[in-house]
């Protein structure tokens, strides 16, 4: 019964990452830091505004310029991994929708390089102030 209590006791207290589902078995501390580095609102002076923000309920809003992104989150060792989203289709004329394109994140200081489910990188959004 005690065991019990003490399992759920340490069960109720969270992660220190906010939110976010956090997986993986190595590089606990860097998780953190990248979930916690991640946080906030990331745009691009492209035509359309492009932007993300994460917030630490593990969601994450956004717009490829054009279309609305709305999805969850996961931190996986140096970078974060977006679920999958549906979006709308409109076509907005001299919008590049390269964010539609994202599937995980990698926070550098002020910088958030955007890469596709592929790996490769496609553009970078910039921390707002």
């Amino acid at each position: 019964m005690a065991a019990g209590v003490l399992a759920l006791s340490l069960s109720a207290c969270g992660t220190p990452g906010g939110g976010a589902a956090q997986s993986g078995e190595s590089g606990e501390g860097n998780r953190v830091d990248v979930g916690q580095e991640v946080l906030g609102s990331w745009s691009s002076d492209e035509k359309g505004t492009p932007r993300l923000e994460f917030s630490e309920d593990g969601t994450v809003q956004g717009t490829d310029g054009c279309n609305g992104i709305s999805t969850s989150y996961e931190v996986q060792d140096d970078r974060v991994v977006l679920k999958e989203f549906a979006s709308t289709l409109k076509a907005c004329l001299g919008v590049d929708d390269w964010l539609r394109g994202v599937h995980e994140v990698r926070p550098e200081g002020d910088t958030l390089l955007v890469s596709n489910a592929a790996g490769e990188e496609i553009g970078e959004l910039h921390r707002d102030a």
